[in-house]
């Protein structure tokens, strides 16, 4: 792991009652007049624009689910999706299952070729509707036209900057009627800050929750 990167690391794993006083001991030993301490700047004043909790309006209407695959049941189906941090498939199915897409677009950066190979293969049976991607969520966000994806599930990094960029290009993205879903929805990394954030400076708004013990809980986001 780079240097940078465990640098965000601590930042992103820091629970809300010790950010204080991480990001103090972080400034000290980065301090903003050198390149590391700039170049983390953007993680540690992330608290300046990310609201402290969301409206209570905009919670009303929320709905809880105990699972992720409850969320399934509530999602576009017939339609095109895109999952974001694919893995090794395992949910992917469970989406193929619930929804029955025309076509499901699977992105994700394996770490081998044996890896991917074995996600192809995983899907062998649905070649006209599962399409592999090998690359960053965002770009290939960026290259959807707009309104094409009637909803995703977003489960790569779960960094806030990362996760942040990943919302907002899925907002172009994504049809107005679609949703915005993703995984790991949690205190200990840069979800919920970025989720927050998101519907804070847009019109997107909190559909759906779920409540799994293990705290990975999903979430699912639909324009309000």
């Amino acid at each position: 792991m780079s240097l940078s990167r465990a640098k965000r690391a601590v930042i992103e794993s820091c629970p809300d009652r010790l950010y204080p006083l991480i990001a103090g001991l972080y400034r000290t030993a980065f301090p903003a007049d050198t390149s590391g301490g700039a170049a983390a700047a953007t993680v540690l004043d992330r608290e300046a624009a990310v609201p402290e909790s969301l409206p209570a309006a905009e919670l009303e209407h929320v709905r809880v689910l105990p699972h992720r695959t409850d969320l399934l049941e509530h999602m576009p189906t017939k339609g095109t999706a895109a999952e974001f941090g694919t893995g090794d498939g395992a949910f992917a199915e469970s989406i193929l299952r619930a929804t029955e897409p025309e076509t499901l677009y699977l992105v994700d950066q394996w770490e081998s070729d044996e890896a991917r190979q074995a996600v192809e293969q995983r899907f062998r049976e649905h070649q006209s509707t599962v399409r592999l991607r090998d690359a960053e969520p965002v770009s290939v966000l960026r290259d959807a036209d707009t309104g094409s994806l009637d909803w995703v599930y977003i489960n790569s990094s779960h960094e806030y900057e990362a996760t942040l960029a990943e919302l907002r290009e899925s907002g172009r993205a994504v049809a107005a009627d679609g949703y915005i879903a993703g995984d790991d929805y949690k205190i200990v990394n840069g979800v919920i800050p970025a989720v927050h954030q998101f519907c804070a400076e847009t019109d997107w708004r909190l559909a759906y929750l779920t409540l799994e013990t293990h705290g990975r809980r999903s979430y699912a986001l639909r324009r309000g």
